[in-house]
């Protein structure tokens, strides 16, 4: 795995941690828990695309 792919995971990871805790105070609804879950989104789809390189 390059370095690209090593720190897009990691990324992942912390904005996915992000969004748990968000969750858990705000609410699944909360706008500031979907835009979290929308950048979530655009890693997993960034780092889908690069797999598939």
């Amino acid at each position: 795995m390059n370095f690209h792919l090593e720190d897009l995971l990691k990324n992942i990871e912390r904005t996915r941690l992000e969004m748990v805790a968000l969750a858990h105070q705000y609410g699944y609804s909360n706008p500031t828990v979907v835009q979290c879950s929308q950048k979530l989104d655009l890693l997993l789809n960034a780092y889908s695309t690069k797999l598939s390189q």
